[in-house]
């Protein structure tokens, strides 16, 4: 199991509603002491340029400098400068999982609500579109898959592509867009292998937000309303459709606002557990 992890993901202090800003240290923490075997995987953050690629160069100054409140609501510069490590573990994973032909894990949240010109919904950077363009500039990725499952529309991801002309790029399934209730859940989940195989059969690599915010607990749940059962199921089905696809698998953690954050971490571990489970690597 690859996980891209640098230190500097992590900001110690953020007032927020939002536990992600310090997700990426706990859900490593607690990944390793599931006992599976962790290979902690080099991280580069990203160049202001790169940035540039999915946003407004003055927008993305402004955060930086701390002149324009980040997706969190504050003008940190603490948190400006670990956005340049949570879009770099997702970038790196990415890029190694593209080379590779191998799954890999990115500790990271807030991207799929970042718009070209403007953070939301603690979300700064868009970090799928980001990694989606260069992709295609340095190895020229022909179509690359994006499977959102946080309980939230990826309304960013479609609005940064739009705007920077890379939409037939990208095929984007979110499940925010879906009204997934409490009572078609397993009917969902019994077609997702297909939905899987419909959408994403003929792309190269796969982004997977891993989301738990769609938990029936979860105070922020939208779309979803899974129990944990039905969240591990889910793992199990997009590691087990994409092995026999061939298809590398980017993962990372989108949200999860239950408190405190301990219930958070133990839905994290899941796409751990399901990942190893499916590889046989236990």
């Amino acid at each position: 199991m690859k996980v891209f992890y640098n230190k500097q993901q992590t900001a110690k202090v953020l007032i927020s509603d939002s536990p992600s800003a310090r997700k990426p240290k706990l859900v490593l923490q607690s990944w390793k002491k599931l006992g599976y075997p962790i290979e902690i995987m080099k991280v580069r953050p990203l160049t202001v340029d790169e940035l540039c690629l999915a946003h407004e160069p003055s927008y993305v100054q402004g955060i930086l400098k701390g002149r324009i409140k980040n997706g969190f609501g504050n003008k940190s510069k603490e948190i400006a400068k670990s956005l340049l490590w949570t879009n770099g573990s997702f970038v790196s994973a990415a890029t190694h999982a593209y080379q590779h032909r191998e799954s890999t894990f990115s500790p990271t949240s807030g991207f799929h609500h970042a718009c070209y010109d403007q953070a939301a919904g603690f979300c700064t950077f868009s970090g799928l579109t980001i990694a989606a363009i260069l992709l295609k500039k340095r190895f020229g990725a022909k179509k690359i898959g994006i499977l959102d499952l946080d309980s939230h529309s990826g309304d960013g991801t479609d609005q940064t592509l739009q705007k920077t002309g890379y939409t037939d790029l990208v095929e984007h399934y979110s499940l925010g867009y879906d009204d997934v209730n409490i009572y078609n859940n397993q009917d969902w989940l019994n077609n997702l292998s297909d939905l899987i195989r419909n959408r994403f059969s003929d792309c190269e690599i796969l982004f997977y937000q891993a989301g738990v915010d769609c938990h029936m607990d979860d105070p922020e749940v939208d779309s979803g309303h899974f129990t944990t059962e039905q969240i591990a199921e889910r793992e199990r089905i997009v590691y087990t459709t994409c092995r026999e696809l061939k298809l590398p698998v980017v993962t990372n953690l989108a949200g999860g606002y239950q408190k405190p954050i301990e219930k958070v971490i133990h839905l994290h571990n899941l796409v751990a557990v399901a990942f190893h489970e499916v590889n046989q690597q236990i």
